[in-house]
């Protein structure tokens, strides 16, 4: 029980990390803004550095594992929805899970 905490950040931090850079250099995940994908792209990587130096810094801190986790759990959904059912109007969700072309 003390380290579920750590096992749902891990999971957590690796499902963003495939979503980085599966996203970024194998496929193309569509945002729906054009060339303002890249701002969306910039964002993912910041939230996956800042979850990568806060997870290591507090790393033996199972209360303060339990914000971060639901922190960037938050924030990983946010950026799944953006990147479906809430895209843009420049390339509107068609169906696809993440990939837009």
């Amino acid at each position: 029980m003390k380290n579920m905490w750590k096992i749902i950040n891990s999971l957590i931090l690796i499902f963003q990390i495939l979503l980085c850079f599966l996203g970024t250099f194998y496929k193309h995940i569509a945002f729906g803004c054009g060339l303002g994908d890249l701002i969306w792209y910039g964002i993912m990587y910041i939230f996956l550095l800042t979850h990568l130096i806060l997870t290591l810094r507090y790393r033996n801190q199972n209360d303060k594992l339990k914000i971060i986790a639901t922190l960037f759990f938050t924030l990983l959904v946010f950026i799944c929805l953006k990147a479906t059912i809430w895209r843009g109007v420049e390339y509107p969700w068609n169906g696809k899970i993440f990939f837009g072309h």
